[in-house]
């Protein structure tokens, strides 16, 4: 496991607050961008087949627009203010969404699906989350959970400075023992981009083919995923546990 500082909870939420308007154009504005947008919210559509979803850190609400229109009932978690009402005007007003901290979830029963992408990785409290996103879970709910892999090229590429954050790198084991700690049973866990994000985004468009064919080959997966699975039925009821600000 590798680190940076992280990033209190004050400083997230006004990073993102400051960032809400320009977050899709500056990750997801080139054409190598919208590739990786493409990919991963397929990837979402594939695993998540639940009726209710729990999603912790909406961001602009890419997954959840995906994830509605396949009908599922959402709710998404974030805190800031701007990414939440940045995901209801995206779905026109069909996601619910509450202002709420990831490491303290206040939700018990509810949920077929709980989702976090991109977003475990900036976590203080990486078990505590995952254990409240397991009360959160109904019986046999399943969590998914994506994060920046620890390795050779990612430890290479922060030494010279190149896609550096205020975040965790883990392995795939690393956030398995987490799930586990949890109390959850791993269901499955892989790969979803083997290239750096961040070549992608800045790639010239006429060059993304070369990344495309070099990924089929590439020995380093760069972002990973684990998925995990509520073995038993602990928390019968349902609904919130805390007070939170919900935005309508």
């Amino acid at each position: 496991m590798r680190h940076r500082n992280i990033r209190s909870r004050a400083q997230v939420r006004a990073d993102y607050d400051q960032s809400a308007r320009d977050y899709d154009k500056v990750r997801f504005g080139s054409v190598g961008g919208q590739y990786v947008n493409q990919r991963e919210v397929e990837f979402v559509a594939s695993v998540i087949q639940g009726s209710t979803v729990l999603e912790i850190g909406t961001a602009t609400g890419r997954f959840a627009e995906c994830l509605i229109e396949k009908g599922a009932e959402y709710i998404g978690v974030d805190l800031s203010l701007k990414m939440l009402r940045a995901t209801r005007e995206r779905t026109e007003h069909s996601a619910s969404v509450v202002q709420m901290d990831g490491c303290s979830l206040g939700f018990r029963g509810s949920f077929d699906y709980a989702l976090c992408i991109r977003t475990f990785h900036f976590l203080p409290k990486p078990v505590e989350a995952l254990q409240g996103m397991l009360t959160a879970l109904k019986d046999s709910g399943e969590c998914l959970v994506t994060f920046e892999t620890d390795n050779f090229l990612r430890r290479f590429l922060l030494f010279f400075g190149i896609g550096v954050s205020e975040q965790y790198y883990y392995r795939i084991s690393d956030v398995e023992e987490m799930f586990q700690k949890a109390g959850f049973r791993i269901a499955r866990s892989g790969s979803i981009m083997r290239m750096p994000v961040t070549l992608y985004r800045r790639c010239p468009n006429h060059l993304l083919w070369i990344l495309r064919r070099l990924e089929r080959l590439w020995p380093w997966p760069m972002h990973d995923y684990v998925l995990g699975t509520r073995q038993s039925d602990r928390n019968p009821n349902h609904g919130f546990l805390t007070n939170s600000q919900v935005i309508l």
